[in-house]
């Protein structure tokens, strides 16, 4: 079973060196709400053109509006030897601080 951690703790799991947070909304998702401080974003409806750059060697913590989009990416990247984990409840679930593009 794919690895997942609740949105309480991902603040915590990203602070270590070498994971990385990555947001898969679509840009108007993050104009409307923001995203987390730290966070990188890759869309999902173009990361296929962004996976050849990620580094197998990272951790990747993956977030989206509730949790199914970034349980695909997850799934994919988990498909093409990364490590990745889901994040559960996602930005609808989040109560942290925020960024705004």
């Amino acid at each position: 079973m794919a690895e997942t951690i609740d949105i309480s703790k991902v603040g915590d799991a990203v602070r270590d060196e070498g994971n990385v947070l990555i947001d898969v909304r679509e840009t108007p998702e993050l104009e409307e709400t923001g995203f987390i401080p730290g966070a990188v974003h890759y869309p999902m409806s173009n990361f296929e053109s962004t996976i050849t750059s990620l580094d197998k060697d990272k951790k990747y913590y993956v977030i989206c509006r509730s949790g199914k989009r970034s349980e695909n990416v997850q799934n994919h990247l988990l498909d093409n030897g990364y490590d990745a984990v889901n994040v559960l409840g996602g930005m609808s679930a989040y109560e942290g601080p925020v960024n705004h593009i």
